[in-house]
């Protein structure tokens, strides 16, 4: 089964997300794409490189980072995170650009299906985890009843009052509150 939640947060929202889950519990964050077979581990939720934001990050506890699973991309020459298998936790990044923020996800599974043996579960240590930084995640935010549930920060509900723009949909589409 899956559990996701879309919110709109800033980077002041995302710095202070991330310091709430650290005073809870010990993760480590990865990128969705790594040069080699191992998991890229970064040290921000709000990380940029080259000077592009990255956007598409993972949540895991530091004891899982030998389950990970990765699959090469030869025609690219990189290696991506497959996370239905991998105790993980996706971390959509919100976008900030001009007048215009898009929103982020989280999302994790608690089981999988394997072609060769049917639905595996994911350990219920994993799962307390995922349900702990899920339920962090909601807790921090405001909680806005729509035609989905969606959770706005702190920071973002300011720069929204104040006239600092637009919300989208991960499609682009604009968001009326």
């Amino acid at each position: 089964m899956g559990h996701q939640s879309c919110f709109y947060i800033t980077p002041k929202d995302t710095a202070a997300l991330e310091q709430r889950l650290r005073e809870r519990t010990d993760f480590i964050i990865l990128l969705w794409k790594s040069p080699s077979a191992s998991p890229r581990v970064v040290d921000s939720l709000n990380f940029y490189e080259n000077g592009e934001q990255w956007y598409g990050l993972y949540l895991a506890r530091p004891e899982d980072l030998d389950a990970i699973v990765m699959d090469h991309v030869e025609t690219q020459g990189y290696w991506t995170l497959e996370s239905d298998p991998s105790p993980v936790v996706e971390f959509s990044c919100c976008s900030l650009k001009g007048n215009r923020l898009r929103e982020g996800r989280v999302y994790y599974v608690d089981k999988f299906w394997k072609p060769d043996s049917g639905w595996e579960e994911k350990s219920e240590a994993f799962r307390k985890w995922a349900r702990m930084v899920h339920t962090t995640l909601k807790k921090s935010l405001k909680r806005r009843d729509s035609r989905y549930v969606e959770y706005i920060g702190e920071d973002a509900q300011a720069w929204l009052d104040a006239g600092g723009g637009q919300l989208e949909t991960s499609s682009g589409q604009p968001v009326t509150w």
